[in-house]
């Protein structure tokens, strides 16, 4: 059976990145630190979950052809502002 689990954020919805995201060692190909996606990339939804009462979303950034880990607090939705930190 496979379980859902209803965030902020739903699949296919279109997101924009609040945050740079950088490797962690886990994306193959990269360095450690590198820049993965930048404040202001677009990206959709695939996946979310929950890990120790977390949600988690699994967002693909096809323009820089990666697909990352996010929690909803490093993304905003379309159309919405956010702060560059």
């Amino acid at each position: 059976m496979e379980r859902r689990f209803t965030g902020e954020f739903s699949l296919g919805e279109p997101v924009r990145a609040a945050t740079v995201i950088r490797n962690d060692g886990t994306y193959p190909h990269k360095d450690i630190g590198e820049p993965l996606v930048h404040p202001g990339d677009t990206g959709i939804v695939r996946e979310s979950w929950s890990f120790l009462g977390e949600i988690y979303y699994t967002v693909e950034f096809m323009a820089r052809s990666v697909f990352v880990i996010m929690r909803g607090h490093e993304m905003a939705r379309m159309g919405t502002t956010f702060d560059v930190v």
